[in-house]
């Protein structure tokens, strides 16, 4: 390639929130990014999603070194959505203490496969509620 030819480029669709920094990173290597700055309400549904891809990659983490690298970006994101929402990480840290102390937390490994519930109980309108999440299993 000639020194004053301009550089070839590809484009690629993003359509995710980017962290701040390697957005100066690669454009320091001479990306050319095409972004909006968000909404306050566009902007926690975009860390909503970035949570869910982070958490993705947190179940596909092939290694130890992996899983840390990708529970820190979750915590990244954890704090971004507490300072879009104007709450602190310690009124968070205390509600999950609360409901730890309530409900239990997961160290037990009860990997539930189905339930049955009293039809009387609330249990019951909470799947009924939640089709797509607890289908009933119809007995025959």
């Amino acid at each position: 390639m000639k020194e004053n030819s301009p550089m070839k480029m590809r484009t690629f669709y993003q359509n995710k929130l980017w962290r701040d920094g390697m957005v100066t990173t690669r454009e320091q290597e001479g990306s050319i990014f095409h972004f909006k700055n968000l909404t306050d309400t566009e902007y926690q549904q975009e860390l909503g999603k970035k949570l869910i891809e982070e958490a993705e990659e947190v179940a596909a983490a092939p290694s130890r070194e992996n899983l840390v690298e990708e529970l820190a970006d979750v915590l990244e994101v954890i704090d971004a959505l507490c300072a879009a929402h104007g709450l602190s990480k310690e009124e968070v840290l205390a509600a999950q203490t609360a409901k730890r102390n309530k409900r239990g937390g997961f160290l037990g490994r009860k990997f539930v496969e189905t339930v049955e519930h009293p039809e009387t109980s609330s249990a019951v309108q909470y799947c009924l509620n939640q089709p797509e999440k607890y289908p009933e299993i119809k007995k025959k």
